[in-house]
């Protein structure tokens, strides 16, 4: 077990390094050998769309160094200058005497009002009446105020004209002229500057102008220097930017490309490891390896494509055979590892139709649906025709797809263009079919594959051993058709491989045909086992299914078949021979057991327990619905009880199911006829 690991963990590597150096390949950068201010020999056009953020930052720059400072008028200022005044003339509140200056002095102790007025123009207030006072304080408010509702910058000499004009209010008040005197002292110290400057206001103005600014975007196809130009140091820069000009020793584009092709791989392996197979009967290692074989053939056809679109013409692509893995992958192993193959083509698939690194989208979904439809389409039939059938409609959505990307970019449909095109779509879908027909024969030889389709040729009544079986044994062989249809019909009710079931159940009592008269469904009268011991008779009945095998090894059946054929009685006793043997004396129960060995799959377990019950009731005389259910019941309860079920993986209620399955199936076959007067009359007669 170590063993295989080992080798499915070597095949994993290989495949991971070739799809890793296919898809850095077409991803790397292509170098431009130009130097600035040399002379360019070609138009020189960005293979990617890509931001210049250093020419964004620069117009950034340039929009905001435009901007000049911001300032805003301060109107509490204008209050905080009132305050003052109100605060120095409530110090004077309760005084009445000239000499208590020092009294008022210590009231402004600390306060921005206590240097405003001299001690003579206080001694001047507080002689005056508390009405002059109040006068004098609101005409140095109202003064103060309609200065200060304008603007008042340092420049220009608007402080001076401000207090200036609160001058002039206070000339037209009823003070007396010591008061105006006064009042003017207060105005000249506290009439200040407004109009600061903003420095909030100035940077949201800066910001709100820097996030105008439209990004400046170098386009795919966008010609960076005409032929013949100059490169500029600009120009070499945007040169570098778009990886035009790069260094080739940088191991960026292949680190990524592995990283990207390790995350897709180890995707695959997922799949391939859990997924559980129907038809094929393989290792591990020949099953990875045919997984990645196909894989590797479908990203060669695709890299090939790829590069021949890169020469001739980009719309190449819609060529690709996008179903070919998944038609190839369906057909011989399961639906889950198909439709993980087509995720897998598809995403590689687009690095290689990708042009120095700008993927595209639109392909991405052309090679996917194509491995999607192949899928969908061969869910319920494998056979060649419908692989080829299948191809209409992977060509079907292929021009869907094309169609419908035109119609989203707003394209206009150009009559011969568009021909051309939908004809490459329609090509995709038979090259799809044509690969996957032509390779299934030597992937079924080389990797032992027994397919569905090999399954169905295997069905074909012309085949010479069902022949030899309808003319040698023609009772066995309508025995083994009736098996077939029950086998089938209970593998589908639990899941099982009903087409294996079908064709084992063809082959499985192809042994009978060496002594087919021994048998009871080919006899005709005489019984040869009258004239034998019960221990000859099993004997001869025992032999049939190593009869069977070597026949069958003989005409290169599958391994499949022919294990069907020695397991489909499993170790069971031939209970006939053996009561009429013990009713003669004591007897060696192992001498009329079959060899077995016990069924291996549920294919086998369903045919053993279908071809009991078929015998039984063919055996029944008069069956009926209630009469053919106990039956049913009694085998299947005596195969339970007689262990046949050990050794593979069918479960309890699966074998009931795979019962009455047997039931529906056999009472629509001996279901009660109506007895017609006629040959009522008749058998009168």
């Amino acid at each position: 077990m170590r063993k295989v690991g080992v080798w499915v963990g070597l095949l994993t590597v290989v495949f991971y390094l070739v799809v890793s150096t296919m898809m850095y390949v077409s991803v790397r950068p292509e170098a431009l050998s130009a130097e600035p201010f040399s002379i360019a020999e070609e138009d020189i056009r960005s293979p990617l769309t890509i931001e210049d953020r250093t020419a964004t930052n620069q117009i950034k720059e340039n929009s905001i160094a435009a901007i000049e400072s911001q300032y805003t008028i301060k109107q509490e200022y204008a209050a905080q200058q009132i305050d003052k005044v109100e605060q120095l003339f409530a110090s004077l509140s309760g005084i009445k005497k000239a000499d208590e200056i020092s009294k008022i002095k210590q009231r402004l102790r600390g306060t921005e009002a206590a240097t405003l007025l001299k001690d003579d123009e206080l001694r001047l207030l507080v002689s005056s009446t508390t009405a002059l006072r109040d006068t004098t304080r609101d005409v140095v408010i109202t003064a103060i105020e309609e200065a200060m509702r304008q603007r008042i910058s340092s420049d220009g000499g608007e402080v001076a004209e401000a207090r200036e004009n609160a001058r002039t209010d206070i000339e037209r008040s009823p003070l007396s002229f010591s008061l105006k005197a006064v009042a003017k002292a207060l105005t000249d110290q506290l009439i200040v500057t407004n109009y600061v400057y903003d420095p909030e206001k100035t940077e949201q103005l800066r910001k709100q102008t820097s996030d105008k600014v439209e990004p400046v975007i170098i386009s795919e196809g966008e010609v960076i220097v005409k032929r013949g130009e100059v490169i500029s140091q600009d120009a070499y820069r945007q040169l570098q930017l778009v990886g035009l000009i790069s260094d080739r020793q940088s191991l960026k584009p292949l680190l990524g490309a592995m990283l990207v092709s390790a995350l897709m791989t180890a995707f695959l392996f997922g799949f391939i490891h859990r997924s559980k197979l129907r038809y094929a009967q393989m290792g591990r290692i020949r099953l990875f390896g045919l997984v990645y074989l196909v894989v590797s053939l479908q990203l060669l056809v695709m890299y090939g494509i790829a590069f021949l679109a890169d020469d001739i013409n980009p719309a190449f692509y819609l060529l690709t055979p996008t179903a070919f893995a998944a038609l190839v992958l369906r057909n011989l192993l399961n639906e889950r590892i198909a439709l993980s193959s087509s995720l897998f083509t598809a995403l590689a698939g687009t690095f290689f139709y990708s042009t120095n690194q700008n993927f595209s989208f639109n392909i991405a979904i052309y090679l996917l649906v194509g491995g999607l439809v192949a899928t969908f389409f061969l869910r319920s039939s494998l056979s060649r025709r419908r692989i080829f059938m299948s191809s209409i409609s992977i060509a079907g959505a292929n021009i869907a797809i094309f169609l419908a990307f035109v119609l989203l970019r707003s394209g206009t449909f150009e009559l011969r263009e568009t021909l051309v095109l939908i004809g490459f779509a329609i090509a995709s879908g038979i090259l799809s079919a044509v690969l996957a027909i032509g390779l299934l024969p030597f992937l079924e030889m080389t990797f032992g594959i027994l397919a569905p389709t090999r399954l169905l040729e295997l069905l074909n009544p012309t085949h010479p051993l069902l022949k030899k079986l309808l003319v040698e044994a023609p009772g066995t062989y309508h025995h083994s058709m009736m098996v077939a249809n029950l086998a089938e019909t209970a593998c589908e009710a639990i899941g099982a491989d009903g087409l294996l079931a079908r064709v084992g159940a063809y082959y499985h009592d192809l042994g009978k045909t060496r002594r087919p008269l021994y048998f009871i469904e080919n006899q005709h009268g005489r019984n040869p086992h009258d004239r034998l011991q019960p221990e000859e008779s099993a004997r001869v009945i025992l032999a049939h299914t190593e009869d069977g095998v070597e026949l069958l090894e003989d005409a290169k059946l599958p391994a499949a078949i022919i294990d069907i054929c020695r397991q489909h009685h499993g170790t069971s006793l031939l209970r006939y021979f053996y009561v009429k043997a013990a009713e003669q004396g004591e007897v060696d129960e192992e001498t009329f057991r079959y060899t077995g060995p016990k069924p291996q799959t549920r294919e086998a377990a369903v045919i053993m327990i279908v071809d009991s019950i078929e015998a039984a009731v063919r055996s029944m005389k008069a069956p009926s619905e209630e009469g053919i259910r106990d039956l049913v019941a009694k085998i299947i309860r005596e195969k339970m009880m007689d262990d046949q079920f050990a050794e593979c993986d069918i479960t309890t209620r699966e074998i009931y199911r795979v019962g009455e399955s047997a039931c529906h199936t056999l009472s629509g076959l001996f279901h009660e006829r109506i007895e017609y007067p006629e040959l009522k009359k008749e058998a009168t007669t």
